[in-house]
């Protein structure tokens, strides 16, 4: 109970409108005509902002921020300072993706697993070994990834901060695509920050199948409008379930709504999806049945019902016979990938191939997957192969004889 209360806490502050406390209007214009008030010069960084000086615009530390106030970050070895009392020797600090060094006190690159990817691009680069469709992976200010990756000619996925992908999948349209992804990696937080030992699942905001938040989002019975970027509230209007339909919320729309069927009836009404169902009814059973006086442990375990971020199951399902199958996400089979229990393709699968087909139906061309769903380790595309990895990306230079990649078997057709 106690993780939900935190987690309520954290999801509400996160949506609603941001509200600073501000100085009575005329302040600054008041209080600057005293000259012993007037502004100090900032530093000229932020004015420049070119390749040897940068500055960030920050409120300055005045009364009521009446003066401007720049920030310089340093650049790639520049003389800086690590804090504390008596080491203040700069006024600024390292720029994006540097730290200062305690030794020299110079501004160095972060060292991080995203740098390190970078810095293996650049060298495989440089031998002429970087594949056509690999991408040099981009590192965000704290030299973490950023918050997708795209596979040229076919789809950009969500990822965490350490690389790792997320849920959130949409088709690749150019090299200037974003994806912000910030619905998604909310709900990675949420992970990390719950602890799996709570009884019941805590369901985070609502995501799209972008790994966007969705403009309608609810706590209890009441919903409200957010950004789709920001997860921010968005105006002061609401409505209670209990009386008005999902429908009468201003940026309610259908097209974003998997289960709209759901939501028809009289009132009390619903803006929910089967998954949400049926943890709650489980829940439901548990609360009573405790209350009844039966020891509940076998049964108290939501491990195979936890819903994707859109709300949706997962897209690995189950079969009568205990085979496992993927499905979209209606939990609609997706063509025949299937593996059967105690094989090795049925431990890993994992359908990412077969999404990633679904979402590219309209395309000529598609990858090619594995009776599990699961990406064939080597693709083709106009007369070349290249290794992939689970996600698709590709690992190497391609080659025209595909014998002459490492990730070559006798049976790699046929996985």
């Amino acid at each position: 109970m106690a993780a939900l209360v935190l987690f309520l806490c954290f999801f509400t502050s996160f949506v609603v409108v941001s509200s600073d406390v501000v100085c009575e209007n005329g302040f600054c214009r008041t209080h600057l005509l005293d000259a012993k008030n007037r502004c100090a010069s900032t530093a000229p960084d932020c004015r420049y902002n070119n390749a040897t000086h940068s500055g960030l615009n920050l409120p300055s530390p005045s009364l009521c921020n009446c003066c401007e106030y720049c920030l310089p970050l340093y650049q790639q070895n520049q003389d800086c300072s690590i804090g504390g009392p008596g080491d203040g020797i700069t006024i600024g600090r390292c720029g994006h993706g540097l730290m200062c060094d305690e030794e020299t006190r110079k501004c160095v690159r972060m060292k991080t697993k995203c740098h390190d990817l970078q810095d293996d691009y650049d060298e495989r680069f440089s031998r002429g070994e970087v594949g056509a469709f690999e991408k040099r992976p981009y590192c965000d200010e704290k030299g973490k990834f950023a918050a997708f990756h795209c596979v040229p000619t076919q789809s950009c996925f969500c990822q965490s901060e350490d690389g790792e992908r997320l849920f959130g999948e949409v088709l690749y349209t150019g090299p200037l695509q974003n994806m912000p992804c910030g619905c998604s990696r909310f709900h990675e937080k949420i992970k990390k920050i719950i602890d799996r030992k709570v009884q019941f699942p805590v369901a985070g905001p609502k995501c799209t199948s972008d790994g966007n938040f969705n403009p309608v989002q609810c706590v209890g019975r009441s919903c409200f409008c957010v950004n789709r970027i920001t997860g921010e509230r968005v105006g002061s209007n609401s409505i209670d379930l209990d009386e008005q339909k999902i429908s009468d919320l201003s940026c309610y729309n259908e097209d974003l709504d998997l289960f709209p069927e759901l939501f028809e009836g009289e009132p009390p009404y619903n803006y929910t999806t089967p998954c949400f169902m049926n943890i709650e009814n489980k829940k439901k059973i548990i609360k009573e049945s405790e209350e009844a006086g039966f020891i509940m442990d076998y049964f108290n375990t939501f491990d195979d019902m936890e819903c994707l971020p859109d709300g949706t199951s997962s897209r690995v399902g189950r079969t009568a016979n205990g085979s496992k199958i993927c499905m979209n996400e209606r939990s609609v089979r997706i063509g025949d990938y299937e593996a059967h229990p105690d094989t090795p393709e049925y431990k890993s699968m994992d359908c990412k191939c077969a999404l990633t087909s679904l979402l590219m139906s309209s395309q000529a061309s598609r990858p090619v997957c594995c009776k599990n769903g699961n990406f064939r380790p080597i693709q083709c595309y106009r007369g070349v192969c290249r290794c992939v990895d689970s996600d698709g990306r590709q690992v190497g230079k391609e080659q025209q004889n595909v014998r002459s990649l490492p990730c070559f078997t006798q049976d790699w057709q046929h996985c």
